[in-house]
């Protein structure tokens, strides 16, 4: 046998394998949950959250786990396996950390914000022992909840093989392999929860089928047409823009647009005529609601079309275990190459 044939036989077996494996059984992720949620002893030791009325960070977390779940028809069922609420005000990289009077103040005159903003996330790598947690299996990923203004990205990779996924990678991180970092904000709700989980999904899903353009040369580009790009060929659109979306955010547009939408449910099977939508069909500009229909119509089958799975949910949320989502590989259809 030739060795074209036997390596093209071997990734065709490890691909059905992976295919396989990706869709037997649902996925339950160890999450390690950080929550910078200070006491304000000037208000009588409430918590920060309580103190300014915002939302209570373990109900939209519960939220949060929930839709996940049901928008990934029961695939997807995050463990909390520590939950760590800390008396403290995350460092920023550049070495400030607020004060309460300090932010209570600012807070309140909606001014003076420390710039930059960016949380140091080393620090608090270093601060819980993460990278050793993760190491030995104990968590799979990280959760930090906080306040406007921490400086936490909505999602971030560290690790090895770590790549761009809505933020730049936290590199030289002591890992042999990656992880997500999620930044969440108790001042919203599960909707921008939601949101920050899609970004994740719209990186991972660039990186698996090497590129995001809005043309139909791969399934990846195809479920993420919307009428502004393809008039006339709408799909599902991406996170930003509903199918009839004319601009970021545009939710509650009342036009009716044709789209494929709900042929991506029964993905990789696409017949079937389009149809006029508008924002009926996911909520009439609910950011919780159109996020949550969005996610319910990744593909999420068993089996392999254009050399990828079409279970995309393994992917976003298991991405290092298939060669195409992980790190350090450049995928050409039916071809593996390391780099």
């Amino acid at each position: 046998m030739c060795e074209s044939l036997r390596r093209w036989i071997s990734g065709k077996l490890r691909s059905t394998i992976s295919g396989a494996i990706a869709c037997s059984a649902s996925l339950s992720p160890k999450v390690l949950v950080l929550n910078f949620d200070p006491i304000v002893r000037s208000e009588g030791g409430k918590r920060l959250h309580e103190v300014l009325r915002w939302n209570d960070p373990r109900v939209l977390t519960d939220g949060y786990i929930a839709d996940l779940e049901e928008c990934s028809y029961g695939y997807v069922r995050y463990e909390i396996v520590e939950w760590q609420d800390v008396d403290a005000y995350p460092v920023k990289a550049d070495g400030f950390r607020y004060t309460e009077e300090e932010f209570l103040r600012r807070w309140r005159a909606r001014a003076g914000f420390h710039e930059p903003d960016r949380v140091d996330y080393y620090a608090i790598l270093s601060d819980f022992g993460i990278p050793g947690r993760v190491e030995r299996g104990e968590i799979d990923e990280v959760w930090l909840w906080a306040f406007p203004y921490s400086g936490f990205w909505e999602s971030t990779m560290a690790g090895r093989r770590a790549y761009f996924c809505n933020a730049p990678p936290l590199e030289d991180v002591a890992t042999s392999r990656p992880f997500l970092i999620m930044g969440f904000n108790y001042e919203r709700g599960v909707g921008e929860m939601l949101e920050d989980f899609g970004h994740r999904v719209e990186s991972i899903m660039r990186h698996t089928y090497g590129s995001w353009e809005f043309k139909g040369t791969h399934a990846w580009n195809r479920f993420t047409l919307h009428e502004r790009v393809t008039p006339g060929k709408s799909a599902c659109g991406n996170v930003h823009f509903a199918p009839n979306s004319e601009k970021d955010y545009d939710w509650g547009n009342a036009r009716f647009v044709l789209s494929t939408c709900d042929a991506w449910l029964n993905y990789p099977n696409l017949e079937g005529e389009p149809r006029e939508v508008n924002c009926l069909e996911w909520g009439g500009g609910d950011i919780r609601a159109h996020h949550r229909w969005w996610l319910r119509h990744l593909p999420h089958a068993p089996g392999h079309t254009e050399g990828r799975l079409n279970n995309w949910w393994a992917y976003v949320v298991d991405f290092d275990r298939f060669p195409e989502s992980r790190g350090g590989w450049s995928l050409v259809p039916w071809l593996e190459k390391r780099i």
